[in-house]
């Protein structure tokens, strides 16, 4: 015989099977072996399989909030400025007329002559001989012996005809003049260019002319020497206490004008303008994140409304806090068959014993045990199993069918809700 039970959660369900267990089983099964009673049959081995149902805990999921954020972005535009005409004073001029100039040239009457200076007498000195000078000529000889040579007159060396066979002295060929008697000389001036008388000078003879006019004549002109207006009076006006070019200007009146100055607004400087410092608001816009964020991107961001989602950071899991079994248990042991009972008359035994064991006769369950003490009991407070000698009560019966009801129900119930 085999059984499946499983092993529920919660109190009720627990007490429900084991109920069903304790009342089953001494209906189903019947005594030991020693105290089972006559003419019982052999009964097999009942099993069962303990089911553990798995217990499981769920893991919440990690979530966290995320939004579109925006802010105002403001555009501001600069004021710039560039000075037309800056600030100065003009100052009023006038004067009697047009000024003319006196000029003056110098006209040569007669051109001056340069004097002429004399010139000194130009010579020199030369000798003149007076007695010329007495000379002799001699020779030169040279000593064959020692090469020696001296200066002697012709018939010094014997007259030999200017040869030598012996180791004297010969001549060499050269000559010279000696002087016997010096000559006398005398200085004497010679005149190179005569003196010339000089010739006085000739001084130049001129005037002056002069011309009024606003400028110069010409080059030859010298001035201005004087200053004089005619015409009508004239009048200027200058920038500043500067004078007009001129002669014979006086100051009229002085005034301060205040400076021109141009402004523009732009987002940045034209060509020629300064920043002025100023500055306004030229637009304002709203900007947004296309994606969410859980902080903002900066200071000044804000929520946008309806943004906000919430992001899975971690989805719910199930963690198996202790795994499920299955296991195949012995529930009762097999019983061998009894002896047969004394023959007896009108007590229907025989009937039962036939009825409920038969093949296969192991009772299952509360229901088989009810079936059959309904079945082959007789009517009355106290009954017993069939040729089991263990008497049951009614009330006991229903309230273990009861208990196992009720049981499976809570088992459904349970079975829901980790479904949902």
């Amino acid at each position: 015989m085999h059984r499946t039970i499983r092993f529920l959660t919660g109190g009720l369900a627990s007490v429900a099977v084991a109920s069903a267990i304790t009342l089953s089983t001494p209906m189903a099964f019947g005594a030991t072996g020693v105290d089972r009673p006559c003419g019982q049959p052999a009964v097999p081995a009942a099993y069962g399989t303990v089911v553990r149902e798995p217990v499981v805990q769920v893991v919440p999921a990690v979530t966290h909030e995320e939004w579109r954020w925006e802010h105002e972005v403001i555009t501001f535009e600069h004021q710039y400025s560039r000075t037309v005409s800056p600030a100065h004073t003009e100052t009023d001029w006038v004067r009697p007329g047009s000024p003319e100039y006196q000029w003056s040239h110098r006209v040569v009457d007669r051109e001056a002559v340069p004097a002429v200076p004399g010139t000194a007498e130009i010579g020199h000195e030369e000798t003149v001989v007076v007695t010329p000078a007495v000379t002799t000529t001699v020779y030169e000889y040279v000593q064959q012996q020692t090469g020696m040579t001296r200066w002697e007159d012709a018939g010094w060396n014997g007259e030999k005809g200017d040869q030598d066979n012996g180791k004297g002295w010969t001549r060499t060929g050269a000559t010279r003049e000696d002087v016997v008697t010096p000559a006398v000389t005398t200085q004497v001036w010679v005149v190179d260019q005569p003196a010339t008388p000089g010739t006085p000078g000739v001084p130049e003879v001129s005037h002056l002319e002069y011309q009024w006019s606003p400028t110069s004549p010409g080059g030859d002109w010298s001035g201005p020497l004087d200053t004089r207006f005619v015409g009508e009076p004239q009048a200027t006006t200058t920038i500043g206490d500067d004078a007009p070019a001129g002669p014979g200007w006086t100051v009229t009146a002085t005034r301060e004008v205040p400076a021109i100055v141009e402004t523009v607004w732009a987002d940045d400087a034209p060509a020629g303008f300064a920043a002025t410092g100023l500055s306004r608001v030229k637009d304002v816009t709203t900007e947004q994140t296309s994606e969410t964020s859980a902080t903002a991107p900066g200071e000044g961001w804000t929520q946008v409304p309806d943004s906000r989602v919430v992001v899975v950071d971690q989805p719910q899991t199930t963690v198996v806090v202790s795994p499920g079994s299955i296991e195949q248990v012995e529930l009762t042991p097999a019983q061998p068959a009894t002896a047969a009972c004394p023959a007896q008359s009108g007590t229907g035994t025989q009937d039962v014993l036939a009825a409920t064991s038969g093949g296969s006769t192991a009772v299952s369950g509360v229901h088989a045990a009810v079936h059959a003490h309904g079945a082959s009991a007789p009517h009355g407070s106290s009954q017993a199993l069939p040729e089991t000698g263990n008497p049951v009560s009614p009330l006991l019966l229903t309230a273990g069918l009861g208990s196992l009801l009720a049981g499976g129900v809570l088992v459904q119930l349970g079975r829901r809700r980790r479904t949902s």
